[in-house]
């Protein structure tokens, strides 16, 4: 989608007119309400009727039990105002802000569109097709709060690029990418990983075979150790446990359109503060490219995400 806000509106914000107008317009635009709601003026006058919209759209389509009556750029509020408008909307929606007028009638946005879209269905979490079927184990639990992520980003598709991996792959990986460049994986690895990529520098000039073996033995002396070169290498046990997860930036890019990458960034972080995430570290701009995820298979309820939320069909049918 193309709407969005320059700067933030509403308590203690920016407000800019245009801005304003713009949230206005969605806030009336929007069903998603416990009870009436009678239409703001679209002014682009920030007060006390916008404000107090502003945060009851909070409690009552967004589930924030504290609102604090502001909309942010790319903010989750933001994101949930536009999550079920479509392209057909945005004219309507572009004349009523040029207008100042109030559409009379249903509001776009209806409880029955809110209903036949809410929740998780119509999103997929795949694998990349290099990726082995004996990788492919990413549990349900994590698969679902990676579709909590696609959601609130507005996008359909996820694409797993990297599970679990063997002493032997990992070898593998890390000497096919120091060949590459060498002083890139240095800043992607720590102590630990850097001592692999010193076996790899000290016997580039033999057979690549030989030297894989031998990052490969470190490797399984560093895990005894209880080091780990990567999170990736752990036993089955201990991944069904415990899902580590690489989403690749360029494979995402490829399965969606018009893919923002720091509006999925935003939503797993979000995720991650939440506590669905245990770890969560954006290696987007490193030699990888990819978003590196850890979750801990069923540590927190997810239907708590959805309840009192435009993304759970339940608010709506009670």
């Amino acid at each position: 989608m193309t709407l969005s806000i320059k700067q933030s509106v509403g308590i203690n914000g920016v407000n800019q007119r245009a801005d304003v107008k713009l949230i206005q317009v969605l806030l009336n635009s929007h069903a998603a309400w416990q009870s009436p709601f009678t239409n703001l003026k679209v002014d682009g006058l920030i007060g006390t009727k916008t404000n107090n919209a502003i945060k009851r759209y909070q409690r009552e389509a967004v589930g924030i039990m504290s609102p604090d009556g502001r909309v942010d750029p790319n903010g989750k509020t933001f994101r949930y105002l536009t999550m079920y408008i479509n392209p057909e909307h945005e004219p309507i929606i572009q004349r009523q802000i040029h207008t100042g007028t109030i559409i009379n009638g249903a509001p776009l946005i209806d409880k029955k569109t809110i209903l036949e879209h809410a929740g998780l269905k119509g999103l997929s979490v795949i694998y990349s097709s290099d990726l082995k079927k004996d990788k492919q184990i990413v549990s349900n639990y994590s698969a679902a709060i990676i579709k909590v992520a696609l959601k609130e980003t507005g996008i359909k598709t996820a694409v797993i690029t990297s599970t679990i991996r063997t002493p032997e792959e990992q070898a593998s990986i890390m000497l096919e990418n120091a060949k590459k460049n060498l002083k890139k994986q240095y800043q992607l690895y720590g102590t630990d990983g850097d001592s692999i990529l010193k076996i790899y520098e000290k016997n580039k000039s033999k057979p690549d075979a030989e030297i894989k073996n031998k990052m490969a033995d470190k490797i399984k002396d560093l895990d005894k150790q209880g080091k780990r070169v990567s999170k990736h290498c752990v036993s089955k046990e201990t991944y069904l446990q415990s899902n580590i997860i690489d989403i690749g930036l360029n494979s995402m890019k490829a399965a969606n359109k018009n893919f923002d990458p720091k509006k999925f960034t935003l939503a797993l972080q979000k995720l991650k503060d939440e506590g669905y995430l245990d770890t969560f570290i954006d290696e987007t701009m490193k030699s990888n490219s990819t978003w590196h995820i850890e979750i801990t298979v069923n540590k927190k309820v997810l239907s708590s995400y959805e309840k009192n939320t435009i993304l759970n069909t339940t608010f709506f049918t009670q």
